[in-house]
């Protein structure tokens, strides 16, 4: 028997993470790829092949198959998580919204 309970936890999810890419060359497709990813902002790059991201999403569940999902993106070497905020917000009046603070 599977254990559907961690999709409908009431937490919501912000995660900070550094992408290390292989190689400067596969930055410019890893934005693509990630822009095409809701609830991922790209907030910086340097010189050395390192994004830092934010990824939000509506369940820790959500979150880690984000993180899977971009750690298998091509010309990406890692994901390392290095903030993870989670809270209660779900709002009764609309179903499935979130507020945060």
């Amino acid at each position: 028997m599977q254990d559907n309970s961690i999709e409908e936890e009431p937490i919501g999810c912000i995660v900070g993470a550094v992408v290390q890419l292989k190689t400067q060359k596969s930055s410019d497709e890893v934005r693509q790829q990630l822009g095409k990813c809701e609830g991922v902002e790209i907030h910086a790059e340097d010189e050395q092949s390192r994004l830092v991201i934010t990824m939000e999403a509506a369940t820790s569940k959500a979150v880690l198959k984000l993180t899977e999902a971009i750690q298998n993106f091509d010309g990406v070497l890692q994901v390392t998580p290095v903030y993870q905020h989670s809270e209660d917000h779900r709002q009764e009046e609309q179903p499935g919204g979130w507020k945060w603070r």
